[in-house]
């Protein structure tokens, strides 16, 4: 325990770090640029940041609360900026804290010590040795980061055109609540999971999990959905902030799924049998959208 509130202080300090930086690289930026570019440049500095810290750590995974830190801070701070705490702007606030404090709090709990390393950044590290820092910078911090903050575009143009409650934005209020509902119960069911198996080789056949292979992507894929949703429906004319949406789907389609797997099939006993009965996301109990 004492591992794990000294490497959550660190982790505060780093962050809270990177976030003084990028506030000061925001304000050195000319007003007359874009405000959107301005912000993207402040999370890159940040982002910069937290990689400068994991090497010094010698970790890379210190980088894993960014994904849902980045958005709600950025988003606080344009309210704050703007000063518009009309009731669809406290709508938006408030369903993405409950998505970025459900992620949160499922890495703390699965938080042990600063010194952890993901299996995956392992396996890049020993591919690519001497390129690893660099591919570490590009990959695992900045990908991320530039994906994160292309679907989070809609949320802050939200404030920044002075949108209001939309009787059509409850479409993406739902989604976003499903999707909340989904992880969460994800989470519960792999934690109960973890809990009582009785070896690290044996599937997981609870809950959301029956039916579907990453109902926890399943949840993050559609949350991204919802929150562009909630903007789109306000201005048809904006209709390139899809792609970061799209973008963090393909990620977890063509990237993330396919690592995870390919990783699972060396342990997990029936992976194979578990692969061809359950859908890779959405966890339905009968065979539809298979």
């Amino acid at each position: 325990m004492k591992k794990k509130l000294f490497g959550l202080s660190i982790l505060l300090c780093i962050y809270i770090i990177a976030y003084i930086f990028a506030f000061l690289s925001f304000i050195l930026i000319p007003e007359s640029v874009n405000i959107i570019l301005k912000i993207f440049i402040a999370d890159v500095v940040a982002t910069i940041v937290v990689w400068v810290f994991g090497i010094f750590l010698r970790t890379a995974s210190i980088y894993d609360p960014y994904w849902s830190i980045q958005t709600p801070v950025i988003y606080v701070a344009l309210l704050i900026h703007y000063g518009n705490y009309n009731v669809g702007n406290i709508i938006f606030l408030i369903l993405i804290l409950l998505w970025a404090i459900r992620l949160t709090i499922n890495f703390i709990i699965t938080f042990n010590d600063i010194t952890y390393i993901d299996w995956r950044y392992s396996d890049i590290k020993n591919k690519t040795n001497k390129l690893y820092q660099i591919v570490n910078l590009i990959g695992i911090h900045m990908m991320p980061t530039i994906l994160v903050f292309l679907a989070s575009v809609p949320a802050f143009l939200y404030i920044i055109n002075g949108y209001d409650f939309n009787p059509l934005s409850i479409i993406g209020y739902v989604l976003i609540i499903l999707a909340v509902f989904f992880e969460l119960i994800s989470d519960i069911n792999i934690h109960i999971y973890k809990k009582n198996r009785k070896s690290r080789s044996e599937i997981i056949n609870v809950g959301f999990w029956k039916y579907s292979r990453h109902p926890n992507y399943f949840g993050e894929i559609t949350f991204w959905y919802g929150v562009l949703a909630v903007f789109i429906v306000n201005d048809f004319s904006y209709w390139y902030v899809i792609f970061g949406a799209i973008l963090i789907n393909l990620l977890f389609l063509f990237i993330s799924i396919p690592l995870e797997e390919k990783k699972l099939i060396t342990y997990k006993e029936g992976y194979l049998e578990y692969r061809k009965r359950a859908r890779m996301l959405i966890p339905l109990p009968f065979k539809l959208l298979k």
